[in-house]
């Protein structure tokens, strides 16, 4: 049979939908949570992403499912909410790149997430890192 798509969107949602293509976001992962990608293409009710570091399964799924990612890979925040973009991905995101930089302690604005290293971290508890928090609000 013969298909027809007729897509009646305006000059403004084309060009939104043309912005969103190449936009870097965090797609559902079963195995690891999020994975980041970037949009290739956006259907009427579908967006396929393309995930980074080599993966070549595209993956499609519902716009809504998508969060937006920040626009540098391993940079690390002290305090999530002064990430650009604050979601499920890229709080997790930062957390994992502090932790893989012996940084176990982040903070969402007065509250204070601790992740286990399951080891010593050197200097961790050392006098002059006491110093350096000490007279700080918490989050600053």
């Amino acid at each position: 049979g013969l298909f027809c798509n007729f897509n009646f969107a305006s000059e403004t949602e084309q060009a939104a939908g043309e912005e969103m293509e190449q936009q870097r976001v965090w797609v559902p992962d079963p195995e690891e949570g999020f994975v980041l990608g970037r949009i290739v293409d956006i259907g009427l009710d579908e967006v396929t992403v393309q995930p980074n570091e080599g993966r070549k399964h595209k993956q499609t799924c519902s716009l809504d499912r998508l969060y937006t990612a920040e626009e540098h890979d391993n940079k690390d925040v002290d305090d999530n909410c002064a990430l650009m973009y604050l979601n499920e991905a890229t709080l997790l995101n930062n957390i994992r790149i502090r932790y893989t930089k012996d940084k176990i302690y982040t903070y969402v604005a007065n509250i204070l997430i601790a992740v286990n290293p399951y080891f010593e971290i050197k200097d961790l508890y050392s006098s002059r890192t006491i110093k350096s928090y000490q007279g700080k609000s918490l989050g600053s």
